[in-house]
């Protein structure tokens, strides 16, 4: 019956609501209570007096206290109180219900005090039944009326008695009805906020769910339009950001199988054609041998490296790889490089430059961060013409002069003389497999993953890494990579 969590919601709301009201009833019906007893109080004062009055009247026409007991029935009746005619010491004379005639009422009559605009008492009265009633008492005899040389015994005291929930049903009866309509009310129109507010909840719910459940058949094309400032809309926003990441990722993963399969295609076709030649005796020449046993080399070689860079990459990608975090100079790295590529530029016939003056410690792997300025200055040399340069700088920003969003960091800059990158192709130079040049063939030609592998290991060091290239002139690449705090 529950299963929903709209129907969830909205039997939560009826509980509450539920629970509330019963909350406020109790809540009123122990407010009242506590005035329940000046209510009856000041019933019992306003009756008071004439009655007092009253049996004043009777007293002076020579009236019994019984007959006059009997006359006050009716009054008491109305009015729902008990009248008790009383000696100074509290002895009954007379009762309108009768059963208190001849018993003794504790009643402090002695209290009362002579001023005869004051001249009651009251409290709370035990009654012969083991209950509790309250009274207001004063007396029927002023004392103006009484003999000078008299004792007081000739006077006559008037006590009203009511029970101390008279009141309080009273107003129960008054009000309950109402209250019960109020209640209703108010029940009927919290119960159709809580459908309303059931269904603005449930509703996104339920469309994100179905949205979730596309994604899972492989629907990727899944866009929440819900841009409420809630928590719904930022779930809704995290869903959509969610649902592109899942997209872009299926995507690489399917470009990446894709890749490998070409990557390896190449290979695998020329070891299986020149080892096919080999077995069938086509190369039987030793110069013809030695070059299918050349090229299947080369070709088993560049499936090594391609499987080589692809666990390296999968390993700093998930964490596996752990970079060390220690202090290193950038300098000493950077002559490091220079003087194992300097070989290669002399053969290529390539100025190689470094301008490196004394730098700050940077924090880091030093085997990973020549590693991506060897994969830097090698694609520097592979691109640049004979005759041409390629310059390496590095030099220390402060907060003021930083490119990109770090703290004070080590910018090294490595600048090659070469035929530059298409404007096409310089915002997927960090893609796995990317090759600007794909022509290129032979043992030269990589793989394209030594830029995506320098990318992750500089953001590894918390650094960044970019590119700047103009057709003709050459290319740019700049790393950025932050001091280390003292």
């Amino acid at each position: 019956m529950f299963t929903s969590l709209r129907a969830r919601l909205i039997a939560s709301y009826i509980v509450v609501i539920l629970i509330c009201l019963v909350l406020v009833g109790l809540a009123s019906f122990f407010l009242l209570s506590r005035f329940q007893t000046k209510l009856v109080f000041s019933g019992l004062f306003d009756a008071a007096v004439p009655t007092a009055y009253r049996v004043h009247g009777l007293l002076q026409q020579d009236l019994t206290p019984l007959e006059i007991a009997e006359l006050l029935k009716e009054q008491a009746e109305k009015q729902e109180i008990r009248i008790l005619l009383l000696t100074p010491k509290g002895q009954v004379l007379a009762d309108t219900q009768g059963d208190w005639t001849g018993k003794q009422a504790k009643v402090a009559l002695d209290e009362i005090p002579k001023d005869p605009r004051t001249s009651y008492v009251y409290g709370r009265l035990p009654t012969p039944s083991g209950g509790t009633q309250l009274y207001v008492a004063l007396s029927a005899t002023p004392l103006r009326l009484v003999p000078e040389d008299s004792t007081g015994q000739h006077r006559v005291f008037v006590a009203l008695l009511a029970s101390p929930r008279r009141g309080l049903r009273t107003i129960l009866e008054d009000v309950a009805k109402r209250f019960l309509q109020a209640g209703l009310v108010t029940l009927a129109i919290s119960i159709i906020l809580a459908l309303l507010i059931a269904r603005s909840v449930a509703k996104p719910l339920q469309r994100m769910t179905a949205a979730t459940e596309e994604i899972a058949c492989g629907n990727y094309d899944q866009t929440l339009d819900i841009t409420s400032p809630d928590e719904v809309g930022r779930l809704a926003a995290s869903f959509n950001s969610m649902a592109r990441e899942v997209k872009a990722s299926r995507q690489a993963q399917r470009d990446f199988v894709a890749n490998v399969s070409h990557e390896l295609k190449t290979p695998l076709t020329s070891i299986q054609g020149f080892s096919q030649a080999i077995l069938d005796g086509i190369t039987d020449d030793e110069v013809s041998r030695h070059r299918a046993v050349e090229v299947i080399s080369s070709e088993a070689n560049r499936m090594s490296r391609l499987v080589d860079e692809l666990l390296d990459l999968a390993r700093i990608e998930s964490g596996q790889s752990k970079m060390l975090r220690e202090p290193v100079d950038p300098a000493s790295v950077l002559r490091a490089c220079i003087q194992k590529l300097a070989p290669q530029a002399t053969e290529g016939n390539v100025k190689l430059v470094l301008d490196a003056p004394a730098l700050p410690l940077i924090t880091g792997d030093e085997d990973r961060l020549a590693q991506v300025f060897t994969n830097l200055l090698t694609n520097a040399l592979k691109h640049t013409p004979p005759a041409g340069k390629v310059t390496v700088k590095a030099q220390e920003l402060s907060k003021t002069q930083k490119r990109v969003g770090l703290a004070s960091t080590v910018e090294i800059t490595v600048t090659d003389t070469g035929t530059g990158i298409p404007p096409e192709d310089l915002a997927h130079v960090f893609e796995r497999f990317y090759q600007v040049d794909k022509s290129r063939a032979g043992k030269d030609r990589g793989v394209g993953l030594g830029l995506a592998i320098a990318k992750q290991i500089v953001e590894a060091h918390e650094g960044a890494i970019s590119v700047e290239s103009v057709q003709g002139l050459g290319t740019k690449f700049t790393v950025d990579l932050p001091i280390v705090k003292e």
